[in-house]
């Protein structure tokens, strides 16, 4: 199983062992394929996202030679599944593939309490610290703001039935990833 963590660090493990991806843009990439998952992108669009002061020839040349580190690190066997899947004009990372994503556990919804802990927990810190490319600042402030609804409602959830230990164990939590959010100080 292909294990990717984005929150707080960029940290990806094959069968529980590190997996090695020297190259930032390579790590990028990894991170915005798995992040949408199951979606085509055109190469050119791609090549356009990760360089986009390279001429349109340099930066395809970069995207081949990154998505050849990435599957070189996480596919090292052709026996399971690949992880990418591509073609002459599109990429995508294969959702049916055997991996876990922790932003992925962070967006799914669910209503049970234990359900909006196990998506609360996994938050280690913003998405890709260290990563300044356009879409991950976006994605970064998308998922900032979802962690932030989730954990208002979480402790709204925690205050009605009255499970005191919890809010505050969950409001220093919150306080604690360097937010300034009056309701955790409340």
């Amino acid at each position: 199983m292909l294990e990717l963590r984005l929150l707080g660090q960029f940290d990806v493990r094959r069968e529980g062992a590190m997996v090695v991806l020297p190259s930032r843009p390579a790590q990028s990439l990894l991170a915005y394929l798995a992040l949408s998952a199951a979606t085509a992108h055109r190469r050119e669009k791609l090549a356009g996202l990760l360089w986009p002061e390279a001429d349109e020839n340099n930066a395809r040349s970069n995207l081949r030679h990154a998505l050849w580190r990435i599957r070189k690190a996480i596919e090292p066997d052709q026996v399971a599944a690949p992880y990418l899947l591509s073609d002459e004009l599109a990429v995508s990372f294969n959702a049916g593939a055997d991996y876990w994503l922790d932003a992925a556990i962070l967006v799914r919804d669910g209503e049970s309490l234990q359900n909006q802990i196990e998506a609360l927990v996994v938050y280690r810190g913003e998405l890709l610290p260290g990563f300044y490319d356009d879409w991950v600042t976006l994605e970064r402030e998308r998922l900032e703001a979802l962690v932030q609804h989730k954990m208002q409602r979480l402790l709204d959830r925690m205050l009605e039935e009255r499970r005191w230990s919890a809010v505050l164990e969950w409001g220093e939590r919150w306080v604690a990833l360097g937010h300034a959010p009056e309701p955790g100080y409340r």
